[in-house]
């Protein structure tokens, strides 16, 4: 009753009303500040999310734009890649593609897969009123631009990223490889992944300079976004715009946290008016306690002479207070000085003992003391860590009892010691640590007494051997032994044991299943205090799957993955150990190098499937001709090796023999058989080489005569094949070094008109001087830059400067003359070869007709189709095409019906013997008839004499050329030659 009176009196003290006022303003403004919290962590997880998945979209798009790459890597390793074949292998890796397409000049002609997709073949993109511009952008960029998002053909929202290709140069663009991605179930994933059930609402739209702001993707309407990012692309940016929408379930702690500040500020307002009351009635207690505490004093001072006796820390706790004492050496094991804490005994230590304990021990060592505290009976003991001064841990035994009273009733007071147990603690710690180590170790351990009797194992040792601890505990190691090792192995490793302690190796040991199996063991001495021999302690680890790796690697390393031969680098290997077991024993050694005969051409016509399948076959067949001392090699494409130890150049003949006999059995496949014949070359150890590079070399030398032969032959080499092959070497960098510095000269034979009796023309022909080798045969030079791959180059240099001269000529006035200039037919298979000549004709500002090129039979019928087309564009331009050399290749009727020329050019072994072989005058007439019944003109060469002239009138023919009416002569010369027969112009 006192106490409420005294309540109802303190009710409007002004102390508890102001700390009202105070508390509330203080509750309301933590209150909004955890609100403004919470709603810049809503905000930053919203920016996480956001990222997470702009992060997730660049990443998709670039990891699925790289089969862009793939494509154009494997385009430029060979012209001829199966593109199918290509794209379905890398489409395994992108799951994300819906097509990949090649689109020379911007119109797609192949697409994968093309069941889904056969809407886009012949699709032009710089047509397209909505891709044509970002086409062009991507063409113009040189790069791979990623274009849309736009409407696809197939179906649904997507993006196509571009990767423009050059043949040769930026100006020489060839197409684009397109990779199109569907959009819309990219971004439904990433939109389950991020934003499904996190109640952002975003707006996902691209940018545009040359065009309005496009939407992607809108997540219900967003008014009013909080946060925007830029996604970049390779061609332009994307932009993200998100909002945050709380539902009321996360606004109800603002108003639950509101409330319990009002909660809070109405109780402390009562515990002030409570502390008001209490206070009148402390000096009541005071006197109190006073009493008691000394009694209590007079109690412990009994027991603390005990306590410092023992070096123990000693320490006292009041129940009813709260209230710690701590001895000195309470602090000195911690390294602190009683006399820094207050020594009038008024200090309560409580907060000092929770400041140095660990973190982790707080919780817990404070709940055990409590616990003891509300049972006051028996023993207390816990164990803990407190700060030592110098910042390191000190592992405490805590151990006390509360006191009783004189009718045996506990009091309020518990006392006890500390006792620093931390090398006890560190020696526990290094034993767990070492059983933990022993029973999770990968690795397999056993430890065995000095007579090598098993007393312990970890779980690892089980799991590889499949031995229980109640199976191999009492054993020996010889438990595990495979067999596979001699008692002399053994031996030797227990010497080496005994000698330096340990031993480490490989060695074979048998599981319970009896499964053999390799392990890398290492065994180790383990010896007591005194240096005597304790134990024997083994760690083994199984090494199966490293052994296969190693034989896998080793398989790559020197085996063709397609055909399963060796490859160059055991190829190497296998022919210096023949070489050096030769030398020894005087034997000869056989190199044959195989090549297939126009191997390319069934890549290029059915697929690189059935040219792999082909190679497989003949790799076959020629193993089944093989002894098991040979070594046969695949090198690279249809290039094999065959190695003949002990084998002289009569029996590599014979074998040669064999092999091309049985190439040309034909390959038999699907759909039907294929005949394919090789050409070989031989080069005998020591004769022709005394290493692999040599021998390699010389076959490889001998394998092109062989085929310059006319190919389905085997050849040996020779000394003189190697001064022809050197000879061409010399040719080829000398004719690079003449084309770069214009080392090169055309001459000009004139061609004679029979019915108008005057100059109609000259031909072109190619001349060398070269500074140190001299004059130089075109017919030795031209086959050199057809085989080097110089020849479009030097055809490209013939016709600038031809039509050069001839623009010289036209602007003084002679445009009746025409230049015949010759084509190989390299440059005639050119794609090229029309834009070629329309640039250098309209450089020159001549006219067409100006020219006239002269193209070989074989040119025209090695693909008739093409030639057709490539003819019918050059007359189209303009520009007239006589047949070189007629009558020396196929002289076929039905080519010449099916194209548009315009004359015949007789050759001159026809010609020479015109007046006295009647053979060749019956061809000539036949000839000239031909051409007169088709339409064509004739012109014929090599006439030498007045009477060639006079019987080719007789017959009809149009044009001679020959030295009869002029020789070859230099520009100026062809001038002069101009004026002096053309001078009545």
């Amino acid at each position: 009753m006192n106490t409420l009176r005294t309540l109802s009196q303190l009710k409007y003290h002004p102390a508890a009303l102001a700390i009202l006022v105070v508390t509330l303003l203080l509750n309301a403004a933590f209150v909004w500040y955890l609100d403004a919290q919470r709603t810049s962590r809503q905000q930053l997880t919203s920016a996480q999310m956001a990222q997470s998945f702009i992060n997730q979209l660049q990443l998709r798009f670039e990891r699925n734009i790289t089969a862009a790459y793939a494509i154009a890597a494997g385009i430029n390793q060979s012209n001829q890649v199966d593109f199918t074949a290509y794209a379905s292998q890398l489409l395994n890796y992108y799951p994300d593609i819906l097509a990949i397409s090649l689109a020379p000049d911007g119109i797609i002609r192949q697409v994968y897969p093309p069941e889904t997709n056969e809407a886009l073949l012949g699709f032009d993109m710089f047509a397209h009123p909505e891709q044509s511009r970002e086409a062009v952008q991507a063409r113009a960029a040189g790069n791979l631009q990623v274009n849309g998002p736009f409407a696809l053909l197939q179906g649904g929202h997507g993006v196509v990223a571009r990767l423009p290709l050059f043949d040769g140069g930026k100006d020489a663009f060839w197409g684009f490889i397109n990779v199109t991605l569907l959009l819309d179930p990219i971004l439904d994933n990433l939109h389950q992944d991020y934003f499904a059930d996190r109640r952002i609402h975003y707006h996902l739209w691209r940018n545009g300079t040359e065009q309005p702001q496009k939407t992607i993707r809108q997540h219900q309407n967003l008014t009013t976004p909080q946060q925007q990012f830029s996604i970049a692309m390779p061609d332009t940016s994307w932009q993200l715009a998100i909002s945050y929408q709380p539902s009321w379930q996360e606004r109800l702690p603002f108003w639950l946290e509101l409330l319990f500040g009002l909660l809070s500020s109405l109780l402390l307002y009562s515990f002030t008016l409570l502390y008001l009351q209490l206070r009148r009635q402390h000096l009541l207690l005071s006197q109190q306690v006073a009493e008691k505490t000394s009694e209590l004093q007079q109690t412990l001072q009994r027991y603390r002479s005990f306590i410092q006796a023992s070096n123990t820390g000693g320490w006292e706790y009041d129940h009813n207070r709260h209230f710690l004492k701590c001895s000195q050496e309470y602090f000195s094991m911690l390294g602190r000085k009683r006399q820094n804490y207050d020594q009038s005994g008024q200090e309560n230590l409580t907060a000092t003992w929770l400041d140095l304990l660990h973190p982790d021990d707080v919780t817990p060592a404070s709940q055990a003391f409590i616990h003891y505290l509300q049972q006051a009976n028996g023993m207390y003991e816990n164990q803990f860590r407190m700060r030592h001064q110098d910042g390191h841990w000190v592992w405490i035994l805590s151990r006390g009892r509360t006191l009783l009273d004189h009718d045996g009733n506990p009091t309020a007071i518990t006392v006890g010691t500390h006792i620093d147990i931390s090398a006890q603690k560190q020696t526990e710690m290094k034993l767990r640590l070492l059983e933990q180590l022993f029973e999770q170790s990968s690795e397999g351990m056993l430890v065995t007494d000095p007579n090598h009797t098993i007393v312990l194992i970890n779980k690892a040792f089980t799991t590889i051997s499949g031995y229980s601890s109640a199976e191999a505990v009492g054993q020996t190691p010889k438990l595990l032994s495979s067999g596979k090792h001699n008692k002399d192995f053994y031996q030797a490793m227990q010497q080496a044991i005994q000698r330096h302690g340990n031993w480490q190796g490989e060695i074979w040991n048998r599981r319970k299943n009896g499964e053999l199996y390799p392990e890398w063991l290492s065994i180790s001495q383990i010896k007591d205090a005194k240096g005597k021999l304790s134990h024997y302690v083994a760690l083994f680890s199984d090494i199966s799957n490293y052994k296969q790796d190693q034989e896998k690697l080793n398989l790559l390393a020197h085996f063709d993955s397609l055909t399963q031969l060796p490859n160059r680098t055991l190829l190497i290997d296998r022919t210096e150990q023949a070489i050096q077991r030769a030398k020894r024993i005087g034997q000869q050694i056989a190199m044959l190098f195989i090549d297939l005969d126009r191997f390319k051409k069934i890549n290029d016509a059915l697929g690189h499937e059935v040219g792999d399948e082909v190679l497989v076959q003949a790799a076959k067949r020629l193993q089944a001709m093989t002894r098991s001392q040979d070594t046969l090699s695949r090198l690279s494409s249809d290039e094999f090796i065959l190695l003949l130890p002990d084998t002289n150049q009569e029996a590599a003949g014979r074998l040669a023999k064999r092999i091309l006999e049985s190439m040309q059995s034909p390959y038999q496949f699907a759909k039907e058989p294929l005949s394919i014949s090789a050409s070989i070359g031989i080069a005998i150890y020591p004769n022709d080489g005394d290493n692999f590079f040599e021998l390699n070399k010389h076959a490889d030398i001998a394998m092109f005569k062989a085929k310059e032969d006319g190919r389905n032959k085997y050849c040996f080499f020779t000394a003189g094949m190697q001064s022809q092959f050197n000879r061409q070497l010399q040719l080829e960098n000398a004719l690079r070094h003449a084309i770069e510095h214009n080392q090169l000269q055309l001459v000009y034979q004139p061609q004679f008109c029979l019915h108008h009796k005057k100059l109609s023309g000259f031909e072109a022909l190619l001349r060398w001087q070269h500074p140190e080798l001299g004059f130089i045969s075109p017919a030795e030079f031209i086959p050199v830059a057809e085989h080097s791959g110089l020849m479009i180059q030097l055809g490209e240099w013939v016709l600038q400067h031809a039509i050069q001269q001839q623009k010289r000529w036209y602007q003084q006035g002679y445009s009746g003359l025409v230049m015949a200039i010759n084509l190989s037919p390299v440059q005639f298979r050119q794609p090229e070869l029309l834009t070629i000549i329309s640039a250098q004709l309209e450089l020159a500002k001549l006219p067409p007709h100006c020219i006239e090129l002269e193209i070989t039979e074989s040119a025209m019928v090695e693909d008739a189709e093409q030639a057709i087309k490539t003819v019918d564009a050059i007359r189209h331009k303009g520009i007239s095409i006589a047949i070189d050399d007629f009558g020396t290749g196929y002289s076929s009727l039905s080519y010449l019906k099916r194209f548009q020329l315009n004359k015949l050019k007789i050759d001159q072994s026809f010609v020479r013997e015109l007046l006295e072989n009647h053979e060749d005058r019956a061809i000539v007439t036949a000839i000239i008839r031909m051409a007169q019944s088709l339409g064509l003109k004739t012109i014929a060469e090599g006439v030498e004499t007045a009477e060639h002239q006079g019987w080719l009138q007789q017959l009809g023919c149009d044009e001679i050329q020959g030295y009869h009416y002029g020789r070859p002569m230099s520009a100026a010369e062809a001038s002069q030659f101009i004026i002096k027969h053309l001078s009545d112009r």
